[in-house]
């Protein structure tokens, strides 16, 4: 009798404690299960956030051949043009009468008075392809082989234009040669010219026309000539 009242008699602590394990266990498990889940979670994150980077690392990939290829377009077309206004320089350059494909005659023009004449410089293309003048011949009075005084200065009352010469075409450019007798001797320095020599515009070669008709002025202070610029025909009505 005394040995069950002994056994009945456990103290109330002892059971408790045995109870509260299992609950425990079960509350840390819960916990471990919350801290994989919350590490998944911060993973899952850091790996969604590569397809972002992945995608924009590759449209900036694809971005750059568009840029090249504008930037090369760009420059093929600069190139293009500039190759184009060379080619035309070059064939403008080209198609400019030379003085080897030219001939220079003087014609009565408008006559004389007033102490000048006034005959026109004709230029002929004596070529067998079209070629242009441009502007102002360079025209002066020579004497055995030497310049007589000034070359004509230029009379701006006729504005330059291109003309297209074919073969046997001509332009012409009205000269106005003043009568040395007009000026003081000592002024002038009177000088019989043996002819006039030429230079069509922009050539360095020249065309001699041989005439005793002009007498210049040494004295280059002094000019006698002025020149117009060139006009389509020979001046002939």
């Amino acid at each position: 009798m005394s040995h069950r009242s002994s056994i009945s008699a456990q103290p109330a602590g002892t059971r408790s404690a045995a109870a509260v394990r299992p609950i425990l266990a079960r509350a840390c498990a819960v916990i471990a299960a919350c801290a994989m889940l919350a590490g998944t979670a911060a993973c899952g994150g850091t790996s969604g956030a590569s397809p972002s980077n992945t995608a924009s690392t590759t449209e900036s990939s694809s971005a750059s051949p568009s840029a090249s290829e504008s930037s090369a377009s760009s420059s093929s077309d600069e190139t293009a043009s500039a190759s184009q206004s060379a080619s035309a320089s070059a064939a403008a350059a080209s198609s400019t009468c030379a003085a080897s494909s030219l001939s220079a005659t003087l014609t009565q023009g408008d006559g004389g008075g007033a102490g000048s004449s006034y005959p026109y410089l004709v230029l002929t293309n004596t070529g067998s392809a079209d070629c242009t003048v441009y502007g102002y011949p360079g025209v002066s009075l020579r004497a055995g082989g030497q310049q007589i005084g000034a070359a004509a200065e230029r009379d701006d009352s006729v504005t330059p234009t291109t003309i297209t010469l074919k073969p046997g075409d001509s332009a012409h450019s009205q000269l106005r040669i003043t009568n040395a007798g007009a000026f003081d001797e000592s002024a002038c320095g009177p000088t019989q010219a043996d002819e006039i020599l030429v230079y069509p515009p922009d050539q360095t070669d020249s065309l001699p026309i041989t005439t005793s008709d002009y007498t210049g002025c040494s004295v280059a202070d002094t000019p006698i000539m002025t020149v117009r610029a060139l006009e389509p025909g020979d001046g002939a009505q």
